[in-house]
């Protein structure tokens, strides 16, 4: 029988290197929305209609809302309203 060439490498140590070498990205994970801070200054009946309005949220909530939830809910409901509304809204408020 003749003997067989020692290459120094068994076919193991090659089926690792080829699955290393693959690098298989899996997306599992979306990766989530980043918040950007941004500021505003509210004078203290704004602060006060704002904690009021979080307050009634939170009567109605089976969990706690933050003041930040209250007002993306806010957006979310001026995004739906005409223009009109919100200018009648911004000169009550003036």
């Amino acid at each position: 029988m003749a003997a067989k060439k020692i290459t120094g490498q068994s076919k193991l140590a090659q089926s690792t290197e080829t699955k290393a070498d693959s690098n298989e990205r899996l997306d599992l994970v979306a990766p989530s929305k980043k918040a950007l801070l941004k500021a505003y200054r509210l004078y203290g009946d704004d602060i006060a209609r704002l904690k009021e309005i979080t307050a009634s949220m939170n009567k109605e909530s089976h969990r706690h809302i933050s003041e930040t939830a209250a007002i993306r809910a806010l957006i979310a409901l001026g995004a739906s309203t005409t223009g009109e509304k919100l200018l009648k809204a911004l000169r009550e408020t003036i």
